[in-house]
Order: C-alpha cells, then structure tokens, then sequence
C-alpha cells in the first residue's frame, strides 16, 4: 500500500514525487505479487484525456507499469487552438489560425501544459488529475487578443480620459425589453460583446439576434430616434471587401467604416440619461431590412414599439444579393465625459451572462 504521507508528497511536486514513486515502486515491490500484474494488461498504466483535451487523467496500479510513456503524452503542450476553442466556442478556422498565432508570441508554451490537479487512491489504483489551469490561463489569452485587435472604445476620437465603466454592477433604473419579443440573448461567445471579428480588423460590440428575415423588431425602452437609415441602398460587394482591406491596414475597425458601413441599415435610439446613473446611453439596431416609414430623427418611441424589420444588410451575403446570416445586431453604448463603451466590455462570458440578466426584463 502506498502511505498517506507518499500520496501527500505526490500532491506536492509532480515530478520530484512521481520519480520517487518509480524508484520505490522497482526497489521495494519486487514481489511475486508484482509479478503477477506486470503479465496482466488489465494492470497496464491508462491515460484518459476530456472531450476538449484540458483534462487529462492516469490511471495506474501500484507497480507504475508504462506509467512514464504515459506521463509524456499528457504533458505534450497543447496547441492554442484547444484553448481557443474552450474560450470561444464555435470560432471560424481563419479567426483560429490567426489568434494562435498571436497567442504563441505572446504567451509562454509552458502555459499550455497539463500540470498536476488531484491525486487519490482508488480500488488498489492510483489516478493523477492534470488540467490546464484556465482560470489563469483564459483572461491572459483574452487580455492579449484585446490588445491585438480591439478598437478601444466606440468612437475614440472622442476620448479625453476614459474609465470603463464596472458593467458587472450596473443596473438600469427600468429594466429593458429584448429587441425580438420572445427572443433571448443568446449564450455563444461568438455572438456576444467581445467576440473577436477577424473579417473587420476588430471586437464584437453588441449582440446578435439570429432570426429570420423580416421578424420585428421594437425598442428596448422609450427614447428619441436619432439616426434612421430609410433611403438605406447597399453597397457593392467590391466597395465593401477595398474598405475592409483599409481596416486591415490599420489593424482596427475605424469608427467610419463600421457605423457607416457594416451595421447596414440602422436605426439608434437615445435613452438619455434615464437608464443608467451617471451615463448617457444609445441603443443601435443594425442589419435590418426595412424600417417605418414614421421613425425618422426627433420622432419619440415608447418602449416596446416595433419599428423595423430584421435582415442582413451591411453583410457580404446582402452585398451579393442574397438573405443569407439574417439577424440583428444590437449594442448599447453607454458615454460619460470621458468615453463611450459598449455595455460588457471587457467581462468574461460568465459575468456578461449575469450581466445581460441584470439589464433585461426574463
């Protein structure tokens, strides 16, 4: 049997321990009893690795038999890519390809290696637990991708000495209702506030709302119209992608190109300074398909009014003629004397998940 000051040991140090675990395990268990389980493969050291590969256990008796060819497959360093997948769900091979890239230079590869988690005894077998530590290794990922492609605020321009506001403790006065009745927000990464968009040189500001063409949409509080795209043509798709390329050039999605541009036909919303204490806030809904003919800039809108259809517009598929990727696009900028930001800037999925709750009427 192995003792509770050994196993304790283990959990201390991975490797000094597991080399002396290998060193009494062949000095002092000579045994016909060991003998017998090294001619059972049922004995044989097992490695079992989780669906996303950021866990890893070995399962091995007390003899330790293959226990090191073992020990070096779960400490291969992963690729960035299964961190980039457990981070944002569902992301597009480009975006993947370009992201690890950045990823490797900027973080160290020791960071991507197993490292031990638990360790027990169980049934006369022992299992060691390694995972990579996400906790930590997550929000330094999401850090440097910020730095690498984030516009900083909606429109920095007019910047003077911003501070982001603590969305995960802001609550409006009145609760506000979802854009598409019945529709929740949804919970995939990529569809939510800071989701990397490679296609633009830039950061995910808003929340997409995947719904067919044509579904309404209505305001998500009272306020005045300030901007109403009705004579609203598209663009060609070869204006499109040379504008896109100006992005690229800058490494950022310049204020111009994404509000005139890529959000389509919009309408935004000024909600004042009725929602949120100390701050200014906007509403935009962008890709829509038609708008009424009423809601003009000055017009009042009460909550809950529809006002427009959903669509694709501002999209490649609508510059090709097509209603293919149909759905809103909705932000909420908030601004004070110092900036704008968009709401949930900068939070990880969990806490915008709490603080999207907070914000909107269940």
């Amino acid at each position: 049997m192995v003792s509770k000051k050994f196993k304790k040991l283990l959990k201390l140090n991975l490797f000094a321990h597991i080399v002396a675990a290998l060193l009494l395990s062949s000095c002092a268990q000579v045994s016909n009893q060991r003998q017998a389980n090294d001619d059972n493969p049922a004995h044989n050291t097992k490695v079992i690795f989780s669906e996303d590969s950021l866990k890893a256990k070995i399962v091995t008796s007390a003899n330790f038999l293959n226990f090191q060819e073992a020990l070096v497959k779960v400490k291969i360093p992963l690729l960035p890519e299964y961190l980039l997948d457990g981070l944002y769900p569902n992301i597009d091979d480009s975006t993947s390809a370009q992201y690890s890239k950045v990823i490797s230079n900027n973080i160290p590869s020791s960071l991507f290696v197993r490292t031990l988690n638990s360790f027990k005894e169980d049934g006369g077998l022992l299992q060691f637990t390694f995972h990579i530590d996400t906790a930590y290794v997550f929000p330094l990922i999401k850090k440097n991708l910020i730095q690498f492609i984030e516009t900083d605020y909606a429109h920095p321009m007019f910047n003077t000495d911003p501070v982001i506001p603590k969305f995960d403790e802001l609550t409006p006065k009145t609760k506000l209702l979802l854009p598409i009745d019945n529709l929740r927000f949804p919970s995939r990464a990529s569809r939510l506030p800071n989701a990397p968009r490679t296609y633009r040189s830039g950061t995910h500001r808003g929340i997409d709302f995947f719904s067919n063409w044509g579904t309404p949409v209505r305001a998500v509080a009272e306020g005045v119209i300030i901007r109403s795209d009705l004579s609203y043509k598209e663009v060609s798709p070869d204006f499109r992608k040379e504008m896109l390329r100006r992005a690229a050039m800058l490494k950022r999605t310049p204020s111009d190109i994404f509000n005139e541009l890529l959000l389509g036909q919009a309408v935004i919303i000024d909600h004042g300074f009725k929602l949120f204490s100390g701050y200014r806030a906007i509403t935009i809904y962008a890709h829509l398909s038609s708008i009424n003919s009423n809601v003009k800039p000055g017009y009042i809108i009460k909550a809950g009014e529809t006002f427009a259809m959903s669509g694709n517009s501002g999209t490649e598929p609508s510059t090709l003629g097509t209603r293919n990727e149909s759905h809103l696009h909705w932000e909420l900028i908030l601004q004070d004397s110092g900036g704008e930001y968009y709401f949930g800037r900068d939070l990880d999925h969990e806490t915008l998940m709490m603080a999207l709750d907070r914000i909107f009427e269940n």
